[in-house]
């Protein structure tokens, strides 16, 4: 009679075996994990920035002209010659070309229209993070201290003195917010600056990750169009503005 003998696995090997298994899963995982959520937030950004862009279209055609509210390409800030004690500027020397009157002529009935052109779940015009139209987010000034860990607020105000409004404090207290329907947070800066968180109140809410700045400007030829730009700010492995319209649009 022939005996059929088969060999198993013993516990030590079983054991190696799933230990090595593990060290895969734990290695590649979180690595896919990211990805995942860059592409989730990729969708996310275009969603937002499309519903935007068509928004300021629509306001286009609903009041029969293009606007005059436009942040240009050549604009000039002016140069700080003192600081205050905290060093926020007191005197600029004059050599700025900021916005014309022409350039920013149209820019409150522009906003008007977008409130009808939106579809807005709440508006906070001051105080939004109390009023919860906004999470936690940090400022240039804490990001900027992030990366300058011997540098004090003196310094931090120095750095950002151009783009103050993107500061902790007065994005938490002073800036504007529309909460749309679609879950897209619109943070106002001026009329013609502001940022979009596009997946809302959801994290990580950082600069560069689904947090980016925008603005407004009109091309010599047609209508309004919403580009990068406008004091930038990026947290540590985000991404600029500008990065995310190249790849999604190769602009």
């Amino acid at each position: 009679r022939r005996s059929l003998s088969v060999k198993g696995f013993t516990l030590a090997e079983v054991l190696v075996t799933l230990g090595i298994i593990g060290i895969v899963a734990a290695m590649t995982l979180p690595a896919l994990v990211q990805n995942y959520q860059k592409t989730v937030i990729k969708n996310q950004f275009k969603k937002s920035y499309n519903i935007v862009q068509n928004a300021y279209k629509m306001a286009e055609a609903q009041l029969g002209f293009t606007p005059q509210c436009s942040y240009g390409y050549d604009w000039v800030g002016n140069k700080c010659l003192e600081y205050d004690k905290n060093g926020n500027c007191i005197k600029y020397d004059g050599s700025g070309n900021g916005a014309t009157a022409n350039q920013s002529a149209d820019c409150s009935v522009l906003k008007e229209q977008l409130k009808k052109t939106y579809k807005i779940v709440k508006i906070c015009e001051k105080n939004a993070l109390k009023q919860n139209c906004i999470p936690v987010y940090k400022g240039n000034d804490t990001v900027y201290k992030e990366s300058h860990d011997t540098d004090d607020d003196y310094d931090a105000n120095v750095s950002t003195s151009g783009c103050s409004g993107w500061r902790e404090s007065p994005i938490h207290n002073n800036r504007e917010a529309w909460d749309l329907a679609d879950g897209t947070i619109i943070l106002w800066y001026s009329n013609m600056l502001f940022a979009l968180d596009v997946n809302g109140m959801k994290g990580p809410n950082k600069w560069g990750h689904d947090l980016f700045p925008f603005r407004l400007y009109r091309p010599k030829s047609g209508g309004l169009k919403v580009e990068a730009g406008g004091c930038d700010i990026i947290e540590k492995g985000g991404v600029s503005t500008k990065e995310m319209l190249k790849n999604l649009y190769n602009r």
